[in-house]
């Protein structure tokens, strides 16, 4: 097994949980697993423990699962920024809990099936690969509560600060016109913040060693999944000018694809960069002129005479005539037993053979062509659409909605995420942290 691929699927799985309904009110949260007596604390967050046995199984899985080295060096950089989302772990599950929404056993346990599912594995493989690689399967469990319980706040109860004007959708359109036919970039995050607790030195440091891991081959997603603290999954989608901080837009134009930057200071923390695809605004959405064509085979017994022959395509055109568009000659030819559909959509003017081309060109819709003779009978054609591809395909409003109601969630959820901090009572126990 992959564990690499295991555990950037964990991501897939996670966010697939029904995060649109809140299970039944009877459906309690399994509660963390208990602190051991004599494990020392590594943090208190509002009177709830993080001991320092929590933070060394999350270490464990994050070097697991992100493929970065587990080494005395690799585990001092990544423990402080993995103490402080254990944290955000724990704010953000007080936070759903106290709007009464919860996760089952049930729940956790669906997503461990899950995991193995998409690996083909069985039952139980997941946690005996987790216990053959040293780490308590504990440790992804509350991983994936958190995970679930914070899929739940955002779209049970912070969805409802969204709001996307129609003017709003119509500027986005407006954009995407102005620039079409310039680059966008299909681009991934790994986010670290600098706020008044953090050491500045130490974060930096992590961003450099992440930066080297990536370019010498680590996966940048899973690395992304345990670090990056600005929400999501680290995908920011396609972005083109506008929708991107100018400096940060900058270092995706000068990268190759899967190309990862250095990273790059922000007022609010270090961003790391990675650009998954490159295209132009709406290439391949205009692709030239097309021809929907219906062909239509009439077939003929081999000791058929010419008269029988020519009396089998009068009862066909007969047949077909009432037609109006290619859904009626679908279910007309249903009355001629010989007659057999196929269809061909979308195909440009080089893909048609050159004996089909002039029978069709001032073809009505729903009409049939001058029959070809064929080894089996003749063949007609039929033009069901036609589209000159001039003008290209825009996204529809509601696809514009969306997209935009999933970048103003993420600034919520951001804002949302310091807000718990303002009002928290942390207690940073483990000064490696700070």
């Amino acid at each position: 097994m992959n564990v690499r691929r295991l555990f950037a699927l964990l991501a897939l799985s996670v966010a697939s949980v029904p995060a649109y309904s809140q299970p039944p009110a009877q459906s309690s949260s399994p509660a963390p697993a208990p602190q051991r007596p004599g494990d020392p604390i590594a943090a208190v967050v509002n009177g709830e423990i993080i001991s320092q046995h929590d933070l060394e199984e999350r270490t464990r899985l994050t070097l697991l699962t992100s493929g970065l080295a587990d080494t005395p060096d690799m585990r001092s950089r990544v423990v402080g920024p993995l103490l402080r989302r254990l944290v955000d772990e724990d704010l953000k599950i007080q936070a759903a809990t106290k709007e009464k929404i919860t996760v089952s056993a049930t729940d956790v346990a669906a997503q461990m099936e899950a995991i193995e599912q998409n690996n083909h594995m069985p039952p139980g493989g997941l946690v005996k690969l987790l216990n053959a690689k040293g780490v308590e399967p504990d440790a992804l469990r509350q991983q994936v509560r958190g995970e679930i319980a914070w899929a739940r706040l955002l779209h049970l109860v912070l969805i409802r600060k969204v709001h996307v004007s129609d003017n709003a959708v119509a500027t986005r359109l407006d954009a995407i016109r102005a620039n079409l036919g310039k680059p966008e970039y299909h681009a991934a995050e790994i986010f670290l913040s600098l706020d008044d607790t953090t050491n500045e030195a130490q974060v930096h440091d992590l961003a450099e060693r992440l930066a080297e891991q990536m370019k010498q081959g680590a996966p940048f997603l899973a690395i992304s999944k345990q670090f990056n603290q600005a929400g999501g999954e680290g995908d920011l989608g396609w972005l083109s000018e506008g929708m991107m901080d100018d400096e940060l837009l900058a270092s995706l134009k000068s990268l190759p694809v899967n190309g990862v930057t250095a990273p790059i200071k922000t007022t609010e923390g270090y961003y790391i960069l990675t650009l998954l695809e490159k295209r132009k605004v709406g290439e391949g959405l205009g692709t030239g002129a097309t021809i929907d064509l219906m062909i239509i085979d009439l077939n003929s017994l081999a000791s058929a005479s010419l008269a029988e022959r020519d009396l089998q395509m009068q009862h066909l055109r007969e047949t077909l005539a009432p037609a109006q568009n290619c859904d009626d000659l679908t279910t007309l030819s249903k009355q001629a037993p010989s007659a057999s559909i196929t269809m061909m959509p979308k195909l440009t003017d080089n893909q048609l053979p050159f004996n089909v081309g002039p029978l069709i060109k001032d073809l009505p819709p729903g009409k049939i062509s001058e029959p070809i003779d064929t080894q089996k009978g003749r063949r007609f054609f039929a033009v069901c659409a036609r589209a000159t591809g001039d003008a290209v395909e825009l996204p529809s409003a509601d696809e514009i909605r969306k997209r935009m109601e999933d970048e103003q969630l993420e600034l919520v959820a951001r804002h949302y995420v310091l807000d718990l901090h303002s009002y928290a009572i942390v207690d940073m126990r483990d000064k490696s942290s700070l």
